[in-house]
């Protein structure tokens, strides 16, 4: 029997080492209760990154939302802005030609005050004949028809030079022409 005991007590001596080493291997030894703290928390996480994950997902869906609102405004507004400036263009167009119009008119306004002008003179008596004689007025003929050829000449050659101002010079091209087949002073 002391035999036996000291057996025992040699075993239990060898597990109390045993569990020393253990202990200083492992330090720590997780429990069944550590375990299910551990697991616990780490559902809590998941649930987190799941509700995380929703939240993304939706600030995404509204984001591409807006996106998709903010592409048809603009795309509106950029329909606008080509309405826009094709009113623009139009309504320059139609400035260009008012001011052509009234430099048309301007001259024409112009020349109506200098007839006057002329007219008034001749009803007053104050007016003096430029060409107080035939020859005169036959050589002043002269001399501005062939000023008028000249000047037929250069259009005709600046026509041929640049075809793309022809349409815009034909007019004054068939004004000097009749003017230079309409006959003299008789």
């Amino acid at each position: 029997m002391i035999h036996d005991m000291e057996l025992a007590v040699t075993r239990r001596e060898i597990i109390v080492a045993q569990a020393e080493g253990q202990s200083k291997i492992d330090k720590k030894v997780v429990t069944r209760t550590d375990f299910r703290h551990k697991q616990m928390e780490l559902r809590r996480k998941i649930r987190d990154v799941h509700k995380a994950n929703e939240e993304c997902t939706k600030a995404v869906s509204e984001l591409e939302e807006t996106q998709r609102l903010m592409s048809g405004c603009l795309t509106e507004k950029q329909e606008k802005l080509s309405m826009m400036q094709a009113d623009s263009d139009t309504l320059e167009a139609d400035l260009s030609q008012l001011v052509a119009l009234k430099r048309q008119n301007l001259s024409e306004i112009v020349a109506l005050q200098t007839r006057l002008k002329h007219l008034q003179s001749v009803i007053d008596g104050k007016y003096v004949f430029l060409f107080r004689s035939k020859k005169a007025q036959l050589m002043e003929h002269r001399r501005l028809s062939d000023r008028l050829g000249l000047l037929s000449t250069i259009l005709a050659h600046v026509q041929d030079e640049y075809p793309q101002f022809r349409e815009a010079l034909s007019k004054v091209s068939q004004k000097i022409a009749s003017k230079l087949e309409s006959p003299g002073p008789t």
